[in-house]
């Protein structure tokens, strides 16, 4: 493209509202939930929180969780929002986490990672601490 063809172009989009963006530039996630409030849940330890949060946004164990779940946990039109304490499955207890996880991958084997149980109680203890966290 000519230098001054360009610079129409971009002054076209300017003047409509919109950015020239590199095609092949990715997306822009939303921020990483903060673990700043989040607790381990009784039952679980803080090591299980930190290793659930690795796993859940794939930088263990091929984690997926956050394919459905969103980068930011609050949802996707995949998966609910896991982040406002609102418990679709049950009463949002560890042991009800956990179940829920468990089911859905039984629905879905595969689509979770290469998840170990170690993994799958991690995500669970990450998943509570996201729906309890301390306001």
């Amino acid at each position: 493209m000519s230098p001054r063809l360009a610079f129409l172009a971009l002054g076209l989009l300017g003047a409509v509202g919109l950015s020239w963006a590199d095609p092949a530039a990715a997306p822009a996630r939303p921020p990483r939930p903060s673990l700043e409030g989040l607790r381990a849940p009784p039952g679980g330890s803080w090591a299980q929180v930190l290793q659930g949060d690795r796993v859940f946004h794939g930088e263990l164990a091929g984690g997926r969780c956050s394919n459905c779940h969103g980068w930011d946990a609050k949802g996707t039109g995949n998966g609910n929002d896991l982040t406002t304490g609102m418990w679709i499955w049950g009463d949002g207890s560890l042991r009800m986490v956990k179940a829920t996880l468990m089911h859905n991958m039984a629905v879905a084997p595969g689509m979770d990672g290469e998840l170990t149980p170690a993994d799958v109680d991690a995500v669970a203890a990450y998943v509570w601490a996201l729906g309890h966290r301390q306001r």
